[in-house]
């Protein structure tokens, strides 16, 4: 006669195909992501409106030079630098102001 498979046997097999069929399409998302990021580097939307707002041509000689400087600094990181009033939309989160750029007066 042949034994009965027990409920938790049953529970166990399924558990443990499931574990391996999520891991195996966890690992394929991950690579398909690594694939994506070679293809699109990182982007980072650089706001010049303190350009607008210096009112002295020193200030706004410093403004320039500092915002220069941190879209070079970034681009040798292999970062896109776009300017803000070339994009139409970009998350928040993207979007570089003057108080995040190191040496903005």
């Amino acid at each position: 006669m042949a034994e009965r498979v027990g409920v938790g046997t049953v529970v166990l097999i399924a558990g443990l195909v499931s574990l391996i069929s999520s891991a195996t399409v966890a690992i394929w998302w991950e690579r398909q992501l690594d694939q994506r990021l070679v293809m699109r580097p990182p982007v980072m939307i650089l706001d010049l409106s303190a350009l607008a707002r210096a009112k002295d041509p020193e200030a706004l000689t410093a403004v320039m030079r500092a915002y220069t400087q941190a879209a070079d600094r970034l681009a040798e990181q292999g970062v896109l630098v776009l300017e803000r009033q070339r994009v139409l939309a970009a998350p928040r989160d993207l979007v570089l102001r003057e108080t995040e750029v190191p040496g903005v007066p």
